[in-house]
């Protein structure tokens, strides 16, 4: 029977986290999972069915609160317990007490992607997501809560989640660039398991 392997990712808006997670996907056969798919649950059983960034961020701050730095990892693993697939991408993690929660999983390893601000900027204006900022000083704004500039402890935490992380993969180039970094990171974590 072969192992089970959690990779969690994280990293600031538009960086390439889902670059990483398709190309995860499609080539070697991870199946993702995303922690605010959590919040998206919990909102809708509430009745909140048009929600965004802010909203998302908020359920997930508060739900922290109420239940303890680790819920929505908690959450996730007993969700994906009842999975058969033995290659599980962990994503939307946003503080580090569900690092920390997930390190106790054998064969979880934690992928940090980062890229330079501006780049991150012209990225995500060239996705176009609806809730995506639109100018700079909004980006900045959606940006420092993300990395955690005046969070709670219990709130948006990315800048200090990528201080947990096993590997760094940097995206500053092309998407070509950073496919065969993640093929290279692969064959890196192949050597632990």
């Amino acid at each position: 029977m072969p192992k089970k392997i959690y990779l969690g990712v994280v990293g600031q808006i538009a960086c390439g986290k889902g670059v990483l997670v398709d190309h995860l996907k499609e080539k070697l056969g991870f199946i993702s999972f995303s922690l605010s798919s959590i919040l998206h649950d919990d909102l809708r059983k509430k009745g909140i069915n048009e929600f965004n960034r802010k909203t998302l961020q908020d359920m997930g701050d508060s739900l922290r609160h109420r239940f303890g730095s680790a819920v929505l990892a908690k959450r996730a693993i007993k969700i994906l317990s009842k999975q058969k697939h033995d290659r599980i991408i962990i994503e939307g993690i946003r503080n580090p007490g569900e690092i920390e929660y997930l390190k106790k999983m054998p064969n979880f390893f934690l992928i940090g992607v980062k890229a330079k601000r501006e780049l991150r900027f012209k990225r995500l204006l060239g996705r176009a997501k609806a809730w995506d900022p639109k100018t700079w000083s909004d980006f900045l704004i959606v940006d420092r809560r993300d990395l955690g500039v005046g969070q709670e402890k219990l709130g948006q935490q990315v800048g200090r989640c990528l201080r947990y992380c096993d590997f760094v993969l940097t995206n500053n180039k092309d998407i070509k660039d950073f496919q065969r970094k993640i093929s290279l990171l692969l064959m890196k974590i192949h050597r632990f398991i």
